[in-house]
């Protein structure tokens, strides 16, 4: 079995010099469930900001056999998502369709599928929503 997320000593600090990530290697393979836990500070979102090339740090990623690089991004971030803490941050766009439509959109599908797509998954929102 191989692994679909490989990360080897994988180092990061911030601008201040805060070291967040110090030698984090492991390996995921399919079906694995993971719970990554850890006080605030502990270096839990700046680890998934790495694997989908938000940050950059020293060390080495693969993602699906690929490693994570300029070149490969649009690639690896259309197989690892990101929702992030605060809604804030994670909408972007004008409307909540574009938003949606993002994903989609950057996967290369054609306009008729990304229409088609967003719209299964607003309804189904909706549906959640509304008693």
């Amino acid at each position: 079995m191989t692994d679909i997320v490989s990360v080897k000593d994988l180092h990061f600090s911030y601008p201040d010099g805060h070291a967040a990530l110090r030698g984090v290697t492991f390996a995921l393979r399919e079906g694995d469930k993971v719970a990554l836990v850890g006080p605030n500070g502990a270096g839990k979102s700046t680890l998934m900001l790495q694997l989908n090339g938000i940050l950059t740090g020293r060390g080495t990623i693969e993602i699906g056999n690929m490693r994570l690089s300029r070149d490969k991004l649009p690639i690896i971030r259309a197989m690892v998502g990101m929702v992030f803490q605060s809604p804030d941050d994670q909408l972007f766009s004008p409307t909540v369709f574009e938003d949606v439509a993002f994903g989609p959109l950057h996967m290369g599908l054609p306009e008729e599928e990304v229409i088609k797509r967003v719209d299964v998954a607003l309804e189904v929102c909706a549906h959640d929503l509304i008693p």
